[in-house]
């Protein structure tokens, strides 16, 4: 399963997201801002993509441009980021992105690092985190074994007809022309249907569907304690604290037609 995407900017100018849509693209990567907290780091035209993007119904994921030199920054980072998209629902990932000449001066252990405190703080806040970076630096500049083991990559490898790794998302082509965009545009292709992620798991503004919650609601029936259905559905009765704390209960106390949280 392939979807054809792009990814944007500032530097994109003003967007006609109807005919984008028309055009094919099936996603948008939007770029949300850039190092730490300060108003003029938030791309100028980061709401008027987001918003433009779903008036017409095409899903959109943001990512944040690095400048951190240390894992305090790049928590920082991932803070500014959440700040800005906070009260969205984004189908894609929330990305790092990791590209600078001046983190070159770090090494291979700072840079990893760094890569993994910015999307565990986004995690951490119930949104899908992803890396981005080129191939160079996936090579030679990074523990990629590490990264890719814990987070999906977003690869930038132009000019080849498949990428060298796997990865979720491949910027394929930085010379792209799309209907409604001035100029060229990074071309992308998704091996993933993260919208449906997004939606089935609750993530990134998503509520989640009654099917993933590790919990089913019960109806207490006449006769029961919490330690008979703790023994009925969790195979012993010792596991009524499990119930009562899952409920916020104050008392072992339950009556006839009350709904209970029982884990799965």
């Amino acid at each position: 399963m392939e979807f054809r995407g792009i990814d944007v900017s500032k530097w994109n100018g003003n967007i006609n997201w109807e005919k984008v849509k028309n055009a094919g693209i099936s996603f948008a990567i939007v770029r949300e801002g850039y190092g730490k907290k300060d108003p003029k780091q938030i791309d100028k035209k980061f709401k008027d993509n987001i918003n433009g993007a779903k008036s017409v119904g095409i899903p959109t994921g943001v990512y944040h441009y690095s400048y951190a030199d240390s894992v305090e920054d790049a928590v920082n980072e991932a803070h500014f980021c959440l700040e800005n998209i906070q009260g969205l629902k984004l189908e894609y990932p929330i990305v790092f992105d990791i590209e600078d000449k001046e983190q070159l001066k770090l090494d291979n252990r700072q840079r990893t690092d760094i890569v993994k405190a910015f999307c565990g703080e986004i995690e951490k806040n119930g949104y899908y985190a992803m890396f981005y970076c080129n191939a160079n630096w996936l090579r030679n500049y990074l523990y990629k074994d590490e990264l890719l083991s814990k987070y999906d990559l977003w690869l930038a490898q132009w000019d080849v007809d498949v990428p060298y790794v796997a990865c979720g998302i491949w910027q394929k082509s930085d010379k792209g022309h799309i209907d409604g965009i001035s100029g060229n545009v990074d071309l992308n292709v998704a091996y993933k249907d993260y919208a449906s992620i997004m939606k089935s798991k609750g993530l990134n503004g998503f509520a989640p569907s009654s099917a993933n919650k590790n919990y089913f609601e019960y109806t207490v029936q006449k006769g029961d304690t919490l330690w008979v259905i703790a023994q009925r559905y969790l195979g012993s009765g010792y596991k009524y604290r499990e119930i009562r704390e899952l409920n916020a209960l104050n008392s072992d106390m339950i009556y006839a037609g009350q709904t209970l949280k029982v884990p799965k």
